[in-house]
């Protein structure tokens, strides 16, 4: 039987060889803790990252109107849907461009007016940023300003508007037949009668946009429905705002005679004082052809109407007077004041007041310490789009 081999005994370890040892576990260890550490690092550094862009950057406002932010997903959002509202625009025109034959000069204009509306969307494109902001800004006046008048959308009236913008009308009306007389023929085609959107064709077509919206912009369809909201929000301050516009004015109803030169306006002058027709000398002599034809006459206006130095005179110069001559950007005037009272102003121009007044109130609203713009190009979302 073969003889067990002797099993060696360990040699002992010398003290340099176990002082060596712990310093190469002490050095082990300290590579592991610093590793670890550094992972640590790494992943703070990550994760501050994706906070900052993903979490706290969204959040942050890019701007404040009065206490109330506007926070930096919702502006990138409305540029985004911005964007694509405007392309989608944009590719429309350009397919009525291609079908439009620019070698037919009746149709060159209406290839000339494209164009010139696809070179508008490109600067539309260009502004997003900045016209979104604006926009939002203005929104959030108008909402606190209706707010504190007391005027509310409710959320069937934003629905109504949502059916409306896409085309469906809960109880379309009853189309009236035309009465047609026996002794004149018929010798038009009649056009078929397109039938109305029911209500699932309504909702196919609402589904498939909040769809799109909510992949396009990042935002859910409660911001879909707070655009409308804050369109009729808009739309019933105006009306508000409107009815505290005076529908009368100050006015004066006056002529005049235009003409190039100082010494002409003189001698124009000169001869309505030996007793010559005014009527008749403003169709001799006035460059104005919008009035000439009918003696210079130019109705009653109130003031803002016409440049201020024709205005001026015209309110300053009594009733039955003519005063003259009058510089201005357009040449020499010869004014005659019919005349001057109190009076009802025209539909167009208590159209334009009410308008002023509102656009006035809502400029000045945007230039107040309320409003703090805390916008930097660098919120601004990547155009993942842009050509070129």
């Amino acid at each position: 039987m073969a003889k067990r081999a002797k099993r060696k005994k360990p040699e002992k370890l010398t003290k340099k060889q176990i002082a060596l040892g712990k310093k190469a576990k002490r050095q082990q260890r300290m590579v592991i803790i610093g590793t670890v550490a550094i992972a640590m690092v790494i992943v703070a550094i990550v994760a501050y990252g994706y906070y900052q862009e993903y979490v706290a950057k969204p959040r942050k406002p890019v701007a404040i109107v009065d206490g109330v932010p506007i926070r930096t997903s919702v502006y990138q959002g409305r540029v985004r849907y911005r964007r694509f509202v405007l392309r989608n625009y944009k590719n429309v025109l350009e397919a009525q461009l291609a079908q439009i034959d620019t070698s037919d000069e009746t149709q060159q204009f209406m290839a000339q007016y494209i164009q010139q509306q696809i070179q508008q969307i490109q600067s539309q494109l260009m502004s997003a940023p900045t016209d979104v902001l604006d926009e939002l800004i203005d929104a959030e006046l108008i909402r606190q300003e209706a707010a504190r008048r007391g005027i509310v959308v409710t959320p069937e009236e934003v629905q109504l508007e949502i059916e409306s913008q896409f085309g469906y009308q809960r109880n379309p009306p009853t189309p009236t037949p035309t009465p047609i007389t026996p002794t004149v023929p018929i010798t038009i085609t009649p056009t078929p009668t397109v039938p109305p959107m029911t209500e699932a064709q309504f909702r196919e077509r609402y589904t498939n946009y909040v769809k799109e919206f909510t992949e396009r912009t990042g935002l859910g369809e409660a911001e879909l429905r707070r655009i409308f909201e804050d369109s009729l929000l808009e739309r019933k301050l105006r009306a508000a705002m409107a009815e505290e516009v005076p529908t009368t004015a100050d006015q004066v109803h006056a002529r005049h005679i235009l003409v190039e030169t100082e010494e002409e306006a003189r001698q124009v002058l000169e001869r309505l004082k030996a007793g010559e027709d005014f009527a008749v000398l403003a169709k001799e002599f006035s460059m104005d052809e919008s009035t000439k034809e009918e003696g210079g006459d130019l109705g009653w206006f109130p003031r803002g109407q016409m440049v201020s130095e024709f205005e001026e005179a015209a309110f300053n110069t009594p009733v039955g007077e003519i005063t003259g001559p009058i510089s201005t950007t357009f040449g020499y005037h010869v004014i005659e004041i019919l005349g001057h009272e109190e009076r009802e102003l025209e539909p167009y121009m208590l159209r334009s007041r009410q308008n002023k007044a509102f656009e006035e109130w809502l400029e000045e609203q945007r230039n107040s310490p309320k409003v703090v713009n805390l916008w930097s190009p660098d919120v601004v979302p990547p155009d993942t789009e842009a050509e070129g």
